[in-house]
């Protein structure tokens, strides 16, 4: 049971900021506006775990990864410095590159298996969804997020032949076994395509969150299993399995309860030491004038009383005990020739 706790504490704390992912990207938004009646590029993020996740801290950047790998291996070299405050000093030096995300904001908490869009409008006054970087058209754009440590999260090129009003998008929607194929973090073309960016017309309103209508397993499962035949085995298979390992469990304690209990009925018992007999004392003078004086003091321990109770009735009636006069203290005689 231990071994259990631990290994679902381990699966719990492996996803985090590492499921976020970058999910769509639109570098000519023809089709929507903003608030204020402008068309901008928006990177969308979508976190791909079934927990809320914190992205505050991170970083959204345009350098590509040879370059900050370089950069904290050059900075680090010089200085004991940790990563993070690498990235914050490459994000003063290029504000048009390096995007922190805030602190402290509502919205840079994702719900699961949620959306959330940043716009590319180099406008961080217009709020934390803003990114201090744009993106250029008819060109390849870099993007990657880096957590709080410097560890590289995602990364996405968006090619240059995206045309105004189409975002390039995962094919499987964020899905955790999609991303970081092969244990890496590298930009793999083949799980992305490129989309007419209606499908997400929900999502890029800023600072809202688009919970995802369908879940892809829940739809593949339905379509699999029609009647629920196969949920129901399942569900009661679980539920015996789970009784079974309880019987198999508490066999084995009642086992090896018994066990100890028989072997503890098997040890022969210690044998009492037998006392052995005080050696006789000789017959000397001292020892039997001691006999004799013993016997004296048990035989004339007490005098024989008479057992006769006599009462004198030439007293008054009341007892001494009830006279105040003799429980007061008497004062000696007073003579003359003192």
């Amino acid at each position: 049971m231990t071994l259990v706790a631990v290994i679902a504490t381990f699966t719990a704390m492996a996803q985090g900021r590492m499921d976020m992912c970058i999910n769509e990207v639109m570098v000519q938004n023809g089709s929507c506006a903003d608030q204020n009646g402008k068309c901008q590029a928006w990177v969308e993020l979508f976190n791909a775990s079934y927990g809320t996740n914190a992205i505050e801290k991170m970083f959204i950047t345009t350098f590509k990864q040879d370059y900050i790998q370089d950069y904290f291996k050059k900075m680090e070299s010089k200085s004991n410095k940790k990563r993070n405050v690498l990235l914050e000093e490459l994000r003063d030096q290029y504000p048009d590159k390096v995007y922190e995300i805030p602190r402290g904001d509502v919205d840079t908490k994702i719900k699961p298996r949620t959306h959330v869009v940043f716009y590319a409008d180099g406008d961080t006054t217009a709020g934390t969804l803003h990114l201090s970087f744009t993106l250029t058209p008819a060109s390849d754009n870099y993007i990657a997020l880096y957590d709080v440590n410097g560890d590289l999260v995602d990364e996405v090129i968006v090619p240059a032949n995206l045309q105004a009003g189409q975002s390039f998008a995962r094919k499987s929607e964020g899905l955790p076994s999609d991303m970081h194929k092969g244990g890496n973090h590298s930009f793999d073309a083949a799980q992305w395509e490129m989309r007419d960016g209606t499908t997400i017309a929900k999502a890029i309103t800023p600072g809202k969150f688009n919970v995802r209508p369908v879940n892809e397993n829940i739809e593949k499962f339905k379509n699999e299993d029609p009647s629920g035949i196969l949920l129901t085995i399942m569900s009661m298979g679980v539920v015996f399995l789970a009784l079974l390992l309880l019987y198999i469990l508490f066999k084995l304690f009642g086992k090896a309860f018994t066990a100890s209990e028989k072997k503890e009925d098997d040890e022969p018992a210690t044998a009492a030491p037998v006392a052995e007999p005080a050696a006789q004392a000789g017959d000397s003078d001292e020892a039997i004038a001691a006999l004799c004086m013993a016997l004296y003091q048990h035989l004339n321990a007490h005098d024989e009383e008479s057992g006769v109770l006599t009462f004198d009735h030439s007293h008054e009636a009341h007892s001494a005990w009830g006279s105040k006069g003799n429980l007061l203290l008497h004062m000696p005689e007073r003579h003359d020739n003192h």
